[in-house]
């Protein structure tokens, strides 16, 4: 993408976000945006919307379609996106506002390998452990299982870690001996 088609792709999800951090519907909005980020990965309509062979008018009805299922606030992002004839940007400016609501509340998602399955209890308190090291909100905790690890954990959150793996330990204490 180029500088022009990303500095317009940043504007309209700015002004998104913005709106919905203004009338404090975030979190309505930032579910509807998932919703239509899970139709753009299960269909081909990121394909048909920046289509050459796909007449304006066909592209315009199915953004109508988008807009059946969402709040006034999406619906009338999706009208400004469709007067402009932007909808072959819809995707980016999607994934952009995704971003831009992370930015917007300090809520990022958890990413968490562990050797076993964690119980909630262990969840609630990995939760109140990124929020106090990392100073962030948690958003979704994804969990991974990866055996590699032979114990203990590795939190990845906005580019910082925290690793107690077994393996983690062993490579260092591997690295000391040498």
């Amino acid at each position: 993408m180029d500088k022009k088609t990303q500095a317009l792709v940043e504007q309209y999800s700015k002004s998104l976000v913005e709106v919905a951090v203004e009338n404090d519907k975030v979190t309505q909005i930032q579910s509807e945006v998932a919703s239509l980020l899970s139709i753009f990965e299960t269909t081909e309509l990121d394909n048909s919307l920046s289509s050459l062979a796909i007449s304006h008018e066909e592209k315009v009805k199915l953004v109508r379609l988008l807009q059946e299922s969402s709040s006034a606030y999406l619906n009338n992002f999706l009208e400004v996106i469709l007067q402009n004839e932007r909808e072959a940007y819809l995707l980016a400016i999607l994934k952009s506002v995704q971003s831009g609501f992370v930015a917007a509340t300090n809520q990022h998602d958890i990413y968490v390998r562990t050797a076993v399955a964690l119980s909630d209890a262990q969840k609630n308190r990995i939760l109140t452990l990124v929020a106090e090291k990392f100073a962030v909100k948690a958003g979704h905790l994804v969990e991974t299982i990866d055996d590699s690890l032979i114990g203990g954990f590795v939190i990845s959150v906005n580019n910082k870690v925290i690793d107690t793996s077994i393996s983690s330990q062993l490579r260092q204490l591997k690295m000391n001996f040498k």
